[in-house]
C-alpha cells in the first residue's frame, strides 16, 4: 500500500482546485469549531466532576413553599437545627448564609463577597484546603477571628504568598442574618483553585457562630443548606424523610412553621445546572446537525468531483488500477480535508471563550475554560476523521464500484449515472430538511425573547444607572445611615443630567426573596391564605426614580421620615387578592404585633420584582427612614438623561468624596441588570440563529453545486433541446424543477423532525408553542425564498446556453 503515495497525489489534486479546497476547508472548520466550541461547553458543565468527595451524595435542602411562589425557600436557623438532629437519610448537615466584607491593608480597599458557614461545611463537601486547614467543631463555638480564602483571592491580592497561613487580614463586613464585623481575621487555610459552592464569585468563608438567639429563630429564613447523602439512600428517601420533619415542626411550631410544612432535596448538580442542561444539549445537537449538514455537502461536492473526473477513473482503471486504490484515493483526499479542517477549527472554541459561550455556564460552576486540553484535542481529532470518513464513504463506494465500460459511456452521454444522482438528491434533501429543524429552534428562541421583552415590567428601566453600595459595619446603627444616604442622594442629585437617585433593598429582576408575613387590620384571615409578602425598602424617591405607574393614592416622599406615621405602598396584586372590589387607601398592614401597623397611602402596577418568568406576588414598598433595619438598602439608582454608564465615574467620585473608605460594585445600567436575568437564552438563541444560518448557507450551496453541476453534465443535452425548439423558460423550468422538488422533501421531512425535536424545547420557550404554525411557516418560506435563489442561478445558466457553441464542443 502506497499510502504516501496517495497522500502526495491528494494533495497535488487540492492545490489545482483551490476553489473547491477552500469552501470544503470553510465548511468543515465552522462545522468541527462548533462542535468542539460545544462540546467544551459540555465538559464544563455536564463532564467535569464537581469539586467534591463523591458529588453524587451531595444534596441540597430547601423548605418548599410553592403555594407563595418559593418551590426552593432558604431554612430558618432553627428549622436546619432540627433537620439535622432528626432526620435518618443524611452523615451530616452544614448550613451557610451570605456574607461580604471590605478589605484593607495589602492595596487598595475591595469589596469581597464570601459565606458564612457552620464547621462542617468543608467536611460535608469532603474538601481540604491547599493549604492550612479547615474549620473544626471548636470553631463553631470558640468566637475566634478566622477565615478560609479562596484560591483566586490568594493569588489576586496577595500574589499567591505561601505564608499567607497565620496571617492576620484586615475584613470590615456583615454577614446575611449576623452582626456587623470590624477586626483583623486570621487566614487558616485556602481553598483548592477548582472549589466552587453556589457562586464561583465568594472569595472568603468564616465561621457562622451562631449565638444561642440566632440559633432558636424560626421566622427569618436565610440559610443554604448542604448535605450529603448516607451510602445507599436515595433522593426520593431522603425526600420522604426530610417532608416528614418538615410536617412534623409545623405542628409543634404552627405560629413560625406552619406554612412551611414541607420540604424539598436537590441533587447539587441539578441545583447548580437548573434548566442550563436542556440549553446545552440542544445546542450539542444543533452542533451535530451542522456537522451533518456538511458533511452532506462535501460528499456532494466530491461525487460532482467525481463526475467531473470519471475520464480520468477511466483512464486509470483502464491502465490495470484496483478499484480499492481508486477508493482509498477519495478517501486520503477527503481525510487531508477533513484533518485540516480539524485543525482550522480548533481556533473556534478559543474565539468563542470572551463571546457567547461562556456566559451559558451557570454561576455555581467553574468558569468556562476552552484551552486544548488533551479530552479537548482527542475530541476534535476523532470528529475529525470521523467526519472525513462520513463525507468520503458514498464517493469512495461509487468509484469502488464503477466499471470502466459503464464510467465510458457515461462518459460519452455527458452524464451521471442514476444511482449517483439519487444519491446527491438524497444528500440535498437530507441537507434541507435538517436546516428547517435548525431555523425552528432558532425562530421559537427568537420567539421567546420578543414575548420577553414584550412582558409590561411595570417600571422604566431605560437610562438608570445602577451599583451596590454595601453598608460596613459603622453603618449598623441605623442612625447613622440617614447621613450617609443623603450626601450621595444630594451630591448625586447636583449633577447635570440627572433625573432621579434613590437607594433600594433589591432591584427588580435581581431578587426572589426578601418576603414578610402580615396581616390587613380588620381582615380575618382565610384558609387558603398565603400572607407574605415581597418586602421592598427605598429612600424617599425610590419609586420615583423607577417610574412605577400609580394607580391610586401616592407614591412614598419625603413626607414619610423617621417621626412621621408610617407609610406604605402596596401593588395591584396585594389589592386584587387580599381586598377585592375595596379601596386599599386607609386599610393598615401589620409585620409585627410589637410594632405599630403601616397605613397604605398608594397602590402601584405589579413590578417584575423576580423577573420575566415568575409570577406576580403581592409586594409593599417602605421608606429606608421607617423600615425594619435587617433590610439593607445598598443599591444604588441614577435616571439620567442620556448613556448610564458614562455618570458612573462621576458617582463614585461622590460615594468616596462621602465616606472614603466606602467601596462600590456591579456597576451596570438597569437594562443590563434585566438583560443578564434572560442572558443564557440570549446566548443560546444566538448560537441557533449562528447555526440556522450556516447551516442555511452549506444547505443552498448544496442546492446550488448540484444544479451547477447537473447543468454541466447535462450541457450537451441541454444543447440539443434548444437546438430543437426548447425556449429558455423550459430550460428553466427543467433545472429548476428539480430544485424545487428537493426543497419541497426537505421541508415536509424538517417539518416532521422538527416537530418531534422541538418538543424537548419545551421548557425553555415563553409564550410560543414547540409547534407555532407561524414560526414553521416562516422558517418554510424562508428556505424556500433562499433555495429558489439557489435554483435560479444555475437555470438562469443554462437558459443562456448557445446551442451551436455545445454542439461544436461535443
Amino acid at each position: 500500500m502506497d499510502v504516501l503515495g496517495d497522500l502526495r497525489y491528494a494533495l497535488r489534486v487540492l492545490r489545482k482546485t483551490p476553489v473547491f479546497t477552500i469552501a470544503a476547508l470553510g465548511t468543515l472548520a465552522l462545522g468541527i469549531g462548533a462542535n468542539t466550541a460545544i462540546f467544551s461547553l459540555v465538559q464544563t458543565m455536564l463532564l467535569r466532576p464537581l469539586p467534591y468527595q463523591n458529588p453524587d451524595q451531595v444534596v441540597m435542602v430547601w423548605e418548599d413553599r410553592t403555594a407563595a411562589g418559593f418551590p426552593r425557600n432558604t431554612p430558618a436557623p432553627a428549622n436546619y437545627r432540627d433537620w439535622q438532629a432528626m432526620n435518618r437519610s443524611f452523615t451530616d448537615m452544614a448550613a451557610t448564609a451570605f456574607a461580604f466584607a471590605n478589605l484593607t491593608g495589602d492595596g487598595a480597599p475591595e469589596l469581597v463577597i464570601g459565606r458564612r458557614v457552620t464547621a462542617n461545611f468543608f467536611s460535608v463537601l469532603g474538601v481540604q484546603p491547599v493549604l492550612g486547614r479547615a474549620f473544626t467543631a471548636a470553631d463553631d463555638t470558640s468566637g475566634d477571628r478566622i477565615v478560609v480564602i479562596s484560591h483566586a483571592l490568594w493569588q489576586r491580592r496577595y500574589g499567591g504568598d505561601p505564608g499567607i497561613v497565620g496571617r492576620m487580614i484586615s475584613m470590615s463586613g456583615q454577614g446575611s442574618g449576623g452582626a456587623a464585623s470590624d477586626v483583623k481575621q486570621e487566614v487558616v487555610g485556602v481553598a483548592p483553585p477548582s472549589f466552587v459552592f453556589l457562586s464561583r464569585e465568594v472569595d472568603y468563608w468564616v465561621p457562622m457562630q451562631f449565638s444561642p438567639e440566632e440559633a432558636a429563630v424560626r421566622g427569618n429564613h436565610f440559610l443554604n443548606v448542604v448535605a450529603r447523602l448516607k451510602p445507599g439512600v436515595t433522593v426520593e428517601t431522603a425526600n420522604s424523610d426530610i417532608g416528614a420533619i418538615a410536617k412534623r415542626l409545623s405542628e409543634e411550631y404552627p405560629e413560625t412553621n406552619r406554612d412551611f410544612s414541607e420540604a424539598v432535596v436537590v441533587p447539587i448538580r441539578e441545583q447548580v445546572l437548573g434548566d442550563t442542561r436542556v440549553q446545552v444539549i440542544a445546542l450539542m445537537t444543533a452542533a451535530a446537525v451542522i456537522v451533518l449538514i456538511a458533511c452532506a455537502n462535501l460528499a456532494s461536492l466530491l461525487l460532482a468531483r467525481a463526475s467531473v473526473r470519471r475520464g480520468e477513473y477511466a483512464v486509470r482503471l483502464s491502465l490495470g488500477a484496483t478499484r480499492g486504490r481508486l477508493a482509498r484515493q477519495v478517501l486520503v483526499e477527503a481525510l487531508c480535508l477533513s484533518i485540516a479542517g480539524g485543525v482550522l477549527g480548533l481556533a473556534i472554541p478559543v474565539l468563542t471563550t470572551t463571546t457567547f459561550v461562556e456566559q451559558i455556564v451557570p454561576i455555581g460552576l467553574q468558569a468556562f475554560n476552552a484551552s486544548l486540553d488533551a479530552r479537548l484535542l482527542a475530541f476534535a481529532g476523532a470528529l475529525s476523521i470521523a467526519t472525513g470518513l462520513l463525507f468520503s464513504l458514498g464517493p469512495a463506494l461509487q468509484s469502488a464500484h464503477a466499471s470502466t465500460a459503464d464510467v465510458l459511456q457515461q462518459h460519452a452521454r455527458g452524464n451521471a449515472g442514476g444511482r449517483s444522482r439519487a444519491f446527491r438528491d438524497g444528500l440535498v434533501v437530507l441537507q434541507v430538511a435538517a436546516t428547517l429543524v435548525l431555523l425552528v429552534a432558532a425562530g421559537l428562541m427568537l420567539r421567546t425573547l420578543a414575548n420577553l421583552n414584550a412582558i409590561e415590567r411595570g417600571f422604566d428601566a431605560d437610562n438608570v444607572l445602577t451599583m451596590v453600595v454595601p453598608l460596613m459595619p459603622k453603618y449598623a446603627d441605623p442612625s447613622k445611615r440617614p447621613a450617609f444616604y443623603d450626601g450621595i442622594i444630594a451630591g448625586v442629585r447636583a449633577l447635570p443630567g440627572v433625573r432621579g437617585v434613590a437607594f433600594g433593598s433589591a432591584l427588580p429582576f435581581q431578587s426572589t426573596g426578601f418576603t414578610r408575613g402580615f396581616t390587613i387590620e380588620g381582615r380575618p384571615r382565610q384558609p387558603e391564605d398565603d400572607l407574605d409578602v415581597l418586602f421592598r425598602i427605598g429612600t424617599a424617591d425610590y419609586l420615583q426614580t423607577l417610574r412605577v405607574t400609580l394607580l391610586e393614592g401616592r407614591l412614598l416622599d419625603e413626607r414619610d421620615g423617621a417621626g412621621a406615621p408610617r407609610a406604605i405602598v402596596v401593588n395591584e396584586t396585594l389589592v386584587r387578592r387580599y381586598l377585592p372590589g375595596q379601596s386599599a387607601l386607609g386599610r393598615q398592614i401589620r409585620f409585627d404585633p410589637n410594632e405599630p401597623p403601616f397605613n397604605i397611602v398608594g397602590v402601584v402596577k405589579d413590578v417584575l420584582e423576580r423577573g420575566y418568568q415568575m409570577g406576580a406576588k403581592p409586594g409593599v414598598y417602605v421608606t429606608a427612614a421607617q423600615g425594619p433595619r435587617f433590610f439593607p438598602t445598598v443599591n444604588l439608582m441614577v435616571r439620567v438623561d442620556n448613556d448610564p454608564l458614562g455618570y458612573a465615574p462621576a458617582v463614585q467620585r461622590i460615594v468616596r468624596g462621602v465616606d472614603p473608605d466606602q467601596p462600590t460594585r456591579l456597576t451596570r445600567s438597569l437594562t443590563e441588570v434585566i438583560a443578564l436575568t434572560v442572558g443564557d437564552r440570549r446566548q443560546q438563541t444566538t448560537l441557533l440563529v449562528v447555526f440556522g444560518v450556516l447551516a442555511l448557507v452549506i444547505a443552498s450551496l448544496g442546492l446550488y453545486g448540484l444544479l451547477a453541476q447537473t447543468v454541466s453534465a447535462r450541457g450537451r443535452e441541454i444543447g440539443i433541446r434548444m437546438a430543437l425548439g426548447a425556449t429558455w423558460r423550459s430550460v428553466m423550468q427543467m433545472v429548476m424543477s428539480r430544485g424545487i422538488a428537493l426543497t419541497a422533501a426537505g421541508v415536509g421531512i424538517g417539518a416532521v423532525l422538527a416537530w418531534s425535536v422541538t418538543r424537548a424545547m419545551e421548557s425553555l420557550l415563553y409564550g410560543v408553542g414547540a409547534s407555532d404554525p407561524l414560526t414553521f411557516a416562516l422558517v418554510a418560506g424562508v428556505l424556500a425564498a433562499v433555495s429558489a435563489i439557489a435554483c435560479a442561478i444555475p437555470a438562469v445558466r443554462a437558459a443562456r446556453v448557445d446551442p451551436m457553441l455545445v454542439l461544436r464542443d461535443q
